[in-house]
Parts: C-alpha cells; structure tokens; sequence
C-alpha cells in the first residue's frame, strides 16, 4: 500500500486492518464556474484533511484521486474542461506516522 502524509494527516492507497473506519470523504476542484488549470493533488489533499480533521480522524485510507472531464456541455460554458477528485473514507489509524512528504505553506 502506497502512503503519504499531508498536513499531518496519512493518505493510504489501500485499506490497513487496524483502520477504524468513520465517514466517506469526497472532493472535487473545477466546474462550471471553477477552474482547475492551476490546481493540484496538493490542493485536493488540503480539502480532504481539512475534513477528515473535522471526523477526528488522522487518515483517508481507499484514497483514490485523479483528473475528470466535466462533460461536453459543461466545457461549453466552463473556463476549464477538466476537475480534480479525490475520494476516500476518513479513519483512525494506530501506530505512528510516516515521514511528512508534503505540507502546506504557513
């Protein structure tokens, strides 16, 4: 299983047999009236710990992420055709972190 740290909280590809699992968590950046063009996993992460904080929780684990088209028609009347997604469940994991890969700018 893949993992990685962001603002504290670990991202696991996968589902570790000590998770407690609380609550799904799903994101998505861009839209009709959104852009993603400058947007990124890291954004995506930002959100997603930022609710699983909100749950107590100090892991997503089943994280899948990626890039989406919005459709024909909703590309006829966005600034971008594409939305970042992330979704996974938010749960309590024992044990410690790994090493912090990435966090945002304070």
């Amino acid at each position: 299983m893949y993992e990685s740290v962001y603002d504290g909280i670990r991202f696991v590809e996968g589902v570790p047999p000590s998770a407690e699992l609380l609550d799904e968590v799903t994101v998505e950046i861009g839209g009709v009236f959104t852009s993603a063009q400058l947007k990124s996993l890291d954004d995506v992460k930002q959100l997603m710990a930022g609710l699983a904080k909100r749950q107590r929780a100090n892991a997503i684990v089943d994280f899948t992420y990626g890039q989406r088209s919005v459709g024909f028609l909703a590309s006829l009347f966005s600034r971008d055709d594409v939305a970042w997604y992330g979704k996974g469940i938010a749960a309590r994991l024992k044990g410690a972190t790994g090493p912090e890969r990435r966090s945002p700018a304070q």
